[in-house]
C-alpha cells in the first residue's frame, strides 16, 4: 500500500504503547549483550557486600536486640537493595549515551506516545533485576542466609528490589534529561549511596545514636529496607510491609514525575 492509498488515520496516528514499551523492553535486555557493564555491577557489587560485610560485621549480631544471629539476614536483603539501585542507574546512564549519540532524537521522531518512551527503558531495567536478584539470592543463601519467616518474605524482597529498581530508574532518567551527558554518572551513583546508607543500612535504628539516627529515623529507605528484610528477620505482618510500600510508592510517583517534567526540556 502506497502513502497516497493510507487512510488519513494510518499516517497520523500513533503507534500503540503497548507495542512502543516491549520494544523498548527487548532493546534494553539485548544492550546487556552489547554493554555488559550494565548488568555486572548489579551483581558483582551486592555480592562483594555480601562477602564484605558477611565477615567483617558478623559480630555484629551480638549486639543487645539485634533482630537475627545470621549476619547475611541482615546484610543480604542490603546487598540486593544496592544491586536494585544499580541496575535503575543503568537506565539514566543508557539515556545519556543515546542523547551523546544522537539516538535518542530518533526515539523523539517516532510516532509513540511521549510516556511510552519513559516506562519502557525503566521496564526494561526492571525486567533485568529479575536474573540479577535471583543469582545474589542463591549466593546469600550458600553464605548461610535463610528465611525465617514464611514463603512470603520472598514477596516482599522482590516487591523492594523492584519498587527501587523502578524509583531509581526514573530519578537518574530525569536527571540524564537534565543534564544530557554522562558526567551525571557521579550523581546519580552517589544518590543511590547516600539515600540507602544514610537508612538502617548497617544497624538497626535502635543501635544508631546522634546525627545519624535523626536522618534514618525519617528516611524512607528504611521502611524499604525493613520491607526487604521482614522475611529474614521473622513473620511476615503488615505492620512491616505497609510503610516501605508506601515508601516506594510515593518515591516512584514523585520521581516519575521529576522525569516527566526534565523529558520537556527535550521537546521544544
Amino acid at each position: 500500500m502506497t502513502i497516497a492509498e493510507a487512510r488519513p488515520s494510518e499516517l497520523s496516528g500513533t503507534a500503540s504503547p503497548w507495542r512502543v514499551m516491549p520494544a523498548l523492553i527487548v532493546r534494553s535486555i539485548v544492550a546487556l549483550t552489547r554493554l555488559p557493564s550494565a548488568f555486572i555491577p548489579s551483581v558483582i557489587f551486592p555480592i562483594f557486600q555480601i562477602i564484605a560485610f558477611g565477615g567483617a560485621f558478623s559480630a555484629i549480631t551480638l549486639l543487645p536486640g539485634f533482630p537475627t544471629h545470621q549476619v547475611l539476614n541482615w546484610f543480604a536483603p542490603l546487598a540486593l537493595l544496592q544491586g536494585a539501585g544499580f541496575m535503575g542507574a543503568s537506565v539514566g546512564l543508557a539515556t545519556t549515551r543515546d542523547i551523546e549519540t544522537g539516538f535518542y532524537d530518533r526515539l523523539l521522531l517516532a510516532p509513540s506516545p511521549r510516556w511510552a518512551l519513559l516506562a519502557g527503558p525503566v521496564l526494561g531495567a526492571v525486567v533485568r533485576s529479575l536474573p540479577s536478584t535471583y543469582i545474589v539470592l542463591v549466593v546469600a543463601a550458600l553464605g548461610g542466609a535463610r528465611l525465617v519467616g514464611n514463603a512470603l518474605g520472598v514477596l516482599t524482597l522482590l516487591l523492594a528490589s523492584v519498587g527501587v529498581t523502578a524509583l531509581f530508574g526514573f530519578w537518574t532518567l530525569g536527571l540524564a534529561y537534565r543534564f544530557k551527558s554522562q558526567r551525571a554518572a557521579p550523581l546519580m551513583q552517589i544518590g543511590i549511596f547516600v539515600s540507602i546508607f544514610l537508612a538502617t543500612a548497617q544497624v538497626p535504628l535502635a543501635a544508631m545514636t546522634g546525627w545519624l539516627h535523626a536522618v534514618a529515623r525519617v528516611n524512607p529507605m528504611s521502611n524499604v529496607l525493613r520491607l526487604a528484610r521482614v522475611g529474614f528477620l521473622g513473620q511476615v505482618t503488615w505492620h512491616d510491609c505497609w510503610g516501605g510500600l508506601l515508601a516506594l510508592a510515593v518515591g516512584t510517583l514523585l520521581a516519575a514525575v521529576f522525569a516527566a517534567r526534565q523529558f520537556r526540556s527535550l521537546v521544544p
